[in-house]
């Protein structure tokens, strides 16, 4: 009798590690190829590119720079409060890409997302950090003046930020805002590039298969 439940007892372990291991498989992502990845719409780089420092500031004057991107993974586009279609598409992909990585409990500890205002001559600190908060509350939003903007911009291959014209208040230039979503590794440097368009199958794929 001691024999059979010995046995049985093996046999119920054996099962539930190999259950274990199954479902393992299942939620842990899996690593895509390079050419996996760029047909889901991220392009990474042989080697990431280093960027210079870097200034803006956020709500209450709260500066974020380099040294914030070290240690982290960070999502980084690159909008404007006042955009009518663009903006407001790409942020609600990026706020269900969070989601869905929330609802696995996903390792968010050492990730970030930041949204940078492309029209400092009107965004201020504090509404582009409540603009990207009523995506989702870890957004960060930041803004500066446009020589920052165009530095920290042209390092990271992102257009439609030069004004069309020597008038600042002339905002023509944004009326067909598209850009990429950028990918900064914990390095601080520029690893990659999410292209459009964006949703949030494509994007938790990629994501999660670079970020592991």
């Amino acid at each position: 009798m001691k024999s059979i439940n010995k046995n049985l007892l093996l046999i119920a372990i054996f099962i539930v590690t190999v259950l274990g291991l199954f479902i393992n498989k299942l939620t842990t992502p899996r690593t895509l190829s390079d050419d996996e990845l760029l047909v889901n719409g991220l392009f990474l780089f042989d080697e990431p590119k280093q960027i210079s420092d870097f200034e803006f500031l956020s709500s209450n004057k709260k500066i974020f720079s380099k040294s914030d991107l070290m240690g982290k993974w960070t999502l980084m586009y690159f909008g404007f409060t006042k955009c009518p279609d663009e903006c407001p598409t790409t942020m609600y992909q990026l706020s269900k890409l969070i989601k869905v990585l929330r609802d696995k409990e996903y390792k968010l500890d050492d990730k970030q997302w930041i949204l940078v205002s492309i029209d400092p001559e009107r965004d201020t600190p504090e509404m582009i950090d409540n603009y990207a908060k009523g995506f989702d509350k870890d957004f960060i939003g930041v803004s500066n003046n446009r020589s920052m903007l165009l530095s920290l911009a042209t390092q990271l291959s992102v257009n439609n930020v030069m004004p069309s014209s020597s008038n600042h208040m002339d905002h023509s230039h944004l009326d067909n805002h598209v850009n990429n979503i950028i990918l900064l590794d914990p390095n601080g440097d520029f690893a990659g590039i999410f292209r459009p368009p964006f949703d949030v199958s494509r994007l938790s794929l990629t994501y999660q298969s670079v970020t592991n």
